[in-house]
């Protein structure tokens, strides 16, 4: 394995990692995401505060970090055909890219964490393994409307499946997918701390989806709304240019036989 380009992918995808798009959808509607409920900068928070819609993009910009930056790290290093390098690469660079995104230092090393990053890297080594328990993941917080539960049962599974799946032993992948579930679970301390004083954060997905559909349905009235005030301005104008052209022609059909009897009365005075 050539440890210098191992090296130079990793910096990159810590830098990849880093970028946040929950901050970013949060900034572009004016809102600082870091000061609302548990000032995490990742898709739960997002979820919470800003809605379903802006939750789930967030979740999945950042999911896709986690795909970029492992594929590439795969892909490097011989695909399918060279295991365990190939391995080693998709794991090395999706951990850089999940610290990256728990500990960004272009944001004083305050981010998300990283479970939205890492669900991307292990969709990439295990697509359907994920989906399985992406959609356990969803049911469990659809019922329980406790995120962290979910989150921590994503990064278990896959840790435990990947090295379960692996045609051989191989310690560096081991190390490298252990990593990603102490630094996880690490970042979630706060949550395991609240689950067990029962005091954790809930997030009610059927809330926010039929808060979000009152929201569109209030939109499209209001569009509405304005949609026929234009068009009843529109039609005022049309009224008026019509009154306006219809005067006009009155005058112009009342002016001729003004213009006649003013010669008849200037052809009397004459006589």
């Amino acid at each position: 394995m050539d440890y210098l380009l191992i090296s130079l992918l990793c910096l990159l995808s810590y830098f990849v990692g880093c970028i946040n798009f929950g901050k970013i959808l949060a900034s572009a509607k004016h809102v600082d995401l870091s000061k609302k409920a548990s000032g995490n900068l990742g898709a739960a928070n997002m979820f919470r505060n800003m809605g379903a819609k802006l939750g789930y993009l967030t979740l999945t910009l950042d999911a896709l970090k986690g795909v970029l930056t492992s594929l590439t790290g795969y892909l490097v290093f011989g695909g399918a055909g060279g295991y365990p390098d190939s391995l080693i690469g998709l794991y090395a660079c999706g951990l850089s890219a999940v610290i990256g995104h728990i500990f960004p230092i272009i944001n004083k090393f305050k981010g998300g964490k990283g479970i939205s990053t890492a669900l991307g890297m292990f969709v990439v080594s295990m697509p359907l393994v994920m989906l399985v328990v992406f959609i356990v993941a969803f049911i469990v917080v659809w019922i329980f409307k406790v995120t962290s539960v979910a989150s921590l049962l994503v990064i278990t599974v896959g840790v435990v499946a990947q090295n379960l799946m692996l045609p051989e032993p191989n310690l560096t992948v081991t190390l490298l997918t252990f990593a990603i579930f102490v630094i996880t679970w690490f970042a979630h301390r706060k949550n395991i701390e609240r689950l067990i004083l029962g005091r954790e954060n809930e997030t009610n997905i059927r809330f926010k989806i039929r808060r979000d559909q009152k929201m569109s349905e209030r939109l499209e009235m209001k569009q509405e709304l304005k949609e026929i005030k234009i068009e009843e301005r529109h039609d005022k104008k049309e009224v008026k240019l019509e009154e306006k052209k219809l005067k006009s022609s009155i005058k112009e059909v009342k002016s001729p036989q003004s213009r006649f009897k003013q010669k008849r009365k200037l052809h009397t005075k004459q006589k």
